[in-house]
């Protein structure tokens, strides 16, 4: 994974970000994902869009990549991800099962 330094945005998806931005019922952690790619393609470095939008410089990377990746569309929505626990085996819950009925 290559820094990104510097990203582009488009004259569309500025005008897009910037209403999300001023939509009031945008959710607040697209508005603040909106703030981030905004800010980035003024050309700010990570460590200022980070002081601005108070956030990690980690968190700053993360979504300038996602925006460059997917674009607009790649903030509206969280990235999946694997399930915290692994289900249960067949074995575990037969074992419940005898244990709870004798």
């Amino acid at each position: 994974m290559g820094k990104i330094e510097r990203i582009e945005v488009p004259a569309a998806d500025r005008d897009r970000l910037e209403s999300l931005v001023g939509d009031r019922n945008t959710s607040q952690k697209v508005v603040w994902r909106a703030r981030i790619v905004l800010l980035a393609g003024e050309g700010l470095r990570a460590t200022e869009v980070a002081g601005r939008v108070g956030t990690s410089t980690l968190t700053v990377r993360r979504w300038r990549r996602r925006y460059a990746q997917a674009g607009v569309d790649g903030l509206l929505k969280d990235a999946t991800r694997p399930p915290g626990r692994k289900p249960l085996t067949a074995a575990v819950i037969q074992r419940v099962v005898d244990m709870t009925l004798h």
